[in-house]
């Protein structure tokens, strides 16, 4: 499973935390004559705004490059995808299946939607596999596939598990194994087909001075 750098989260808490305290207190107070219920007021007014801002990192900023690695130890993987299965179903010869894969991602939780001509499925637990000393950079998530009716004689619903391996934090490939209850294994492949959301925002760019092919 990831690993998630706690020390390092824990002090960016509460240096936030205690960083908009201090404002807000050399902001509104008199230092000649300092007024301690106001000062206590200042504790709900910045646990407010670093919920706010917490939720903003949780869903949406943790995708900025300027967190990598230090707070976020995984790749943003949001966006669409597209590539083929190949299955060892030996009941038939059966030629690469175009799939399409849509990731939704946030700093704790990562869903996905996989499409083929045949079939549905979608993810019911996924997470990170990533320890660097050990080589290991993956995501393995369950899922839950529906055929069309059309196809239900001989394709049930199942459910499966699938392994894909990627490479650093600029990810546009991957490509690894998936397993089903049927008995069946097969290869997986994948390219991305748009530019996932995490693409650093040309004004965040600007604002960090970062490059912004980063």
């Amino acid at each position: 499973m990831v690993t998630y750098n706690i020390r390092t989260f824990a002090f960016a808490i509460l240096g936030l935390a205690f960083l908009t305290y201090g404002i807000i207190f050399l902001w509104t107070q008199n230092l000649d004559s300092i007024d301690f219920n106001k000062a206590l007021t200042h504790i709900s007014t910045t646990i407010s705004i670093n919920v706010v801002l917490w939720t903003l990192f949780i869903n949406w900023c943790w995708k900025w490059r300027v967190f990598y690695p230090w707070l976020v130890p995984f790749p943003n993987l949001s966006g669409k995808w597209e590539g083929e299965l190949k299955s060892n179903w030996k009941e038939k010869s059966l030629e690469p299946i175009p799939t399409e894969i849509k990731i939704k991602q946030t700093f704790f939780n990562i869903q996905l939607k996989i499409k083929t001509n045949e079939s549905r499925s979608h993810s019911i637990g996924a997470s990170f596999d990533i320890e660097k000393d050990r080589g290991l950079e993956q995501l393995i998530y369950s899922y839950m596939n529906t055929p069309k009716s059309s196809v239900r004689d001989r394709s049930e619903i199942h459910y499966g598990s699938t392994l894909l391996t990627f490479e650093g934090f600029k990810v546009n490939e991957m490509e690894g194994q998936y397993w089903t209850d049927r008995e069946t294994t097969g290869e997986i492949k994948l390219k991305e087909k748009t530019l996932p959301n995490s693409t650093y925002p040309k004004v965040a760019v600007q604002w960090l001075n970062l490059p912004a092919d980063m």
